[in-house]
């Protein structure tokens, strides 16, 4: 075995995973997102560069807010997995419009928003952590069709995250994040 051929193994598998990830993205625009929007959320863009420049490609479409009828907005962010890995989870919160409270100390409502703060996660199966994904076999070629069906079983669970968001009920999909911070 060359070195040449050392090298190649690396990049097919790097490309594959792209490809993968390429599709799943395209399959979220095309499905999720217009549910999201037929919900009232709309696509905000980032006011400020991140911190990190990883998060671009672990958050690329930004975040999507509504206002809420008391002041508040409800913000939902879609996170794909890091390391080009074909996977993602939906992160969710109902921001009042006084701010809340973190483990950082109190936020106002912008502040929230910048950072990113979510109380809500919704997953595939949220008592083992397991992101909406399809199963990946080592030969398995990226099928449009299988990621296209992935989005919109997903996009049918969305009701969901809207009833956590407004009567604050949990379905099947969702998962509460509990941020306690112990106090001296």
């Amino acid at each position: 075995m060359s070195s040449m051929d050392t090298v190649e193994i690396p990049k097919t598998r790097e490309q594959r995973l792209r490809k993968h990830r390429d599709l799943l993205v395209e399959s979220i625009r095309a499905n999720i997102l217009p549910a999201l929007a037929q919900q009232g959320f709309a696509i905000v863009p980032r006011t400020h560069p991140p911190v990190d420049p990883k998060s671009v490609g672990i958050f690329p479409f930004g975040q999507l807010r509504r206002a809420r009828p008391d002041g508040g907005i409800d913000m939902v962010e879609i996170q794909l997995m890091t390391y080009q890995r074909a996977a993602f989870r939906i992160n969710a919160c109902a921001v009042p419009k006084e701010g809340m409270r973190t483990l950082g100390g109190h936020r106002n409502t912008e502040e929230c928003l910048a950072l990113g703060v979510h109380d809500l996660e919704m997953y595939a199966c949220p008592k083992w952590w397991i992101w909406f994904s399809l199963w990946f076999w080592r030969f398995r070629s990226p099928a449009h069709a299988e990621y296209e069906k992935l989005a919109l079983r997903v996009a049918g669970l969305l009701p969901e995250i809207e009833q956590a968001l407004s009567e604050r009920k949990l379905g099947p999909h969702v998962r509460r994040l509990v941020l306690s911070a112990r106090l001296r």
